[in-house]
């Protein structure tokens, strides 16, 4: 029995990441008379329930609520978090507490979902609720849905299915030619294929590079610790300027405590204040710390290093890397073709210059940041 139910937890999030959304999901489901866990519960357990309930609960069967609490349940990956909500004693309203405040025990149960997996469904529902990704009745999105945009008018781009050679092929246009005809914009018309042709063409040439940059790091430690010494001046001007924002933040308090009618600029300076104290106090930890740093950001890069491997290997992107991947794909005509601009997630790489006591470059390190898997952000241009 509990085998049944893990199966479907996994069917789940393998629709979710395939391509269908939770109300297509759902539909999926109780087409197929697939029970809710409201049938489970009840039935291994004895739970009834809530007066409160939905009609459609009463018949065990999913909606779009049911399937979006299990993508975003913890649970499933072994964790179990409590002390989510309390009751207010005085007004009996049930009420949220912050996620820092809540208890989180990992591990505590075997999982059902890997950790990889789970996360990359929760990238993926954050983007298609940013990008506002919709689909048809009980079909999985477009590929492309919400990451295309037209860099003449600024439209998005509608998918439409076109037969050639007997053949269904989807091929993108630009939505404000779609709806508003030539006089608005022109039709920038691109297939599926050729899309992704050049963003498989792309993610080479990001690893490429990745191995690269991988390969050089050791050397480039090497060079800094011969020159670690001349880096007082640099530790120095930070100190220096760590206490200077500390005091202005000591009188931005005091001027807001006396000018309480303007307590709404005074918030904005000291905001900006606690940016620059948490900004400088990175910058010197990861100076003190380099050593540390680098063997931890070398294994963040082997990490995303790997995963563009494997993308490669596999000779194509699967819909739930494309979007982990692709920020935006901006697409232009012009008398000679299409001009495409791909724009890639978050930082990919980033600098870490230490400069000497004359102020001068010591080295230019470049280390991945994987604080988001392939998440370079560069914009290349590829003619039709």
């Amino acid at each position: 029995m509990i085998e049944e139910q893990a199966a479907i937890i996994r069917r789940i999030f393998d629709l979710y990441l395939y391509g269908y959304g939770c109300s297509a999901i759902a539909h999926l489901l109780n087409d197929n008379g697939i029970k809710s866990p409201a049938y489970y519960q009840k039935i291994i357990h004895g739970k009834r329930l809530g007066w409160d309930k939905p009609e459609i609960s009463s018949r065990f069967m999913w909606d779009h609520s049911s399937v979006k609490r299990i993508l975003c349940n913890k649970f499933y990956i072994g964790t179990v978090v409590c002390h989510k909500t309390y009751n207010n004693k005085i007004t009996h309203i049930r009420k949220d507490i912050p996620k820092e405040e809540q208890y989180v025990h990992e591990n505590l149960v075997t999982p059902i979902i890997s950790k990889e997996k789970f996360e990359q469904v929760q990238r993926l529902m954050e983007q298609k609720k940013k990008m506002n990704v919709r689909a048809d009745y009980n079909k999985p999105y477009h590929r492309y849905a919400g990451l295309l945009e037209c860099g003449d008018c600024g439209s998005s781009f509608s998918a439409v299915n076109r037969k050639w050679n007997g053949e269904v092929r989807v091929e993108y246009v630009c939505n404000g030619y779609h709806r508003y005809g030539k006089d608005n914009c022109s039709s920038h018309r691109i297939h599926e294929e050729e899309l992704d042709e050049i963003i498989y063409g792309e993610i080479k040439n990001v690893r490429e590079q990745a191995e690269r940059i991988y390969e050089n790091i050791d050397g480039e430690v090497r060079k800094w610790l011969k020159k670690k010494s001349t880096v007082t001046g640099k530790l120095r001007q930070l100190n220096a300027a760590l206490e200077q924002r500390k005091s202005d933040q000591k009188e931005i308090l005091l001027e807001r405590i006396r000018d309480k009618e303007h307590a709404g600029v005074y918030d904005e300076m000291l905001t900006a204040c606690e940016n620059d104290i948490k900004k400088i106090s990175q910058e010197l930890y990861d100076i003190q710390n380099y050593s540390e740093t680098i063997k931890k950001r070398k294994s963040e890069m082997k990490q995303t290093v790997d995963l563009i491997e494997e993308i490669v290997k596999e000779g194509q992107i699967s819909n739930a890397n494309l979007r982990q991947l692709i920020d935006k794909i901006i697409i232009y005509e012009d008398g000679e073709g299409l001009r495409i601009q791909i724009n890639l997630n978050a930082a990919f790489t980033e600098h870490m210059t230490i400069f000497g006591d004359d102020g001068n470059e010591l080295a230019d390190l470049q280390v991945i940041n994987n604080k988001y898997p392939l998440a370079m952000k560069r914009k290349i241009m590829f003619d039709e």
